[in-house]
């Protein structure tokens, strides 16, 4: 019996040998090199900014949407009090100032709702990016790439490549680059954004961020 028992002992010994050399004689995982270390930082960096960079398109389109919704609100509100002015000077036999109601409720319902740009762009003298759009396309652009352009004069980009208006109307641009497809987009009311997709790709969001 003892000499049993021993026996399973020794078997249970050796098992717990040869797990323990086993796990030893693994291979352990090697250092990464500097490159490697480096192209890893740089990577994660360019994913965070793009997350970054989402984040704030998304705040800036709640932000449009409630300001919009915000400032309808108010002009209904005030065109419901002109059309109370309005059939009372209509009634009291006021022709000129039926006439005068009249013409300030066409032009506070035709009047178009944007966004602010910024203080600065509302101080006296200053053109805003929306009455000027080919001004507000130019200086430095972070797009979702994390890569950083200037849009300069006459269609060209520091990047090599060029940039031309589409559509002044609706402020949609076309940008062809050297070695990727060309994008096509169009910049926000605030003048901080454009945003589209990939001219041969519908599918294949793109966007930038203005950081000057």
């Amino acid at each position: 019996m003892k000499t049993k028992s021993f026996s399973i002992a020794m078997v249970a010994c050796v098992l717990l040998v040869s797990v323990g050399s086993a796990k030893s004689g693994d291979i352990p995982d090697q250092p990464q090199s500097l490159d490697s270390r480096v192209l890893t930082a740089v990577d994660q960096h360019a994913t965070d900014v793009r997350s970054l960079d989402r984040r704030f398109l998304d705040s800036m389109r709640s932000l449009e949407e409630d300001y919009s919704k915000g400032r309808m609100k108010l002009r209904d509100e005030l065109v419901k009090l002109l059309n109370r002015e309005l059939k009372a000077a209509t009634q009291k036999g006021g022709l000129d100032q039926a006439i005068a109601v009249r013409d300030q409720i066409r032009r506070t319902e035709a009047l178009e709702i944007i966004p602010p740009a910024s203080e600065e762009n509302h101080a006296p003298g200053r053109v805003t990016s929306r009455s000027s759009p080919l001004q507000g396309i130019l200086g430095r652009w972070r797009w979702n790439n994390g890569v950083d352009i200037t849009n300069l004069q006459g269609g060209r980009t520091s990047g090599n490549g060029t940039w031309r208006s589409v559509n002044p109307q609706s402020s949609t641009y076309e940008f062809r680059w050297k070695s990727i497809p060309a994008d096509r987009v169009q910049l926000s009311a605030n003048g901080r954004v454009l945003e589209g997709t990939k001219s041969d790709d519908p599918s294949f969001r793109v966007w930038a961020v203005r950081l000057d």
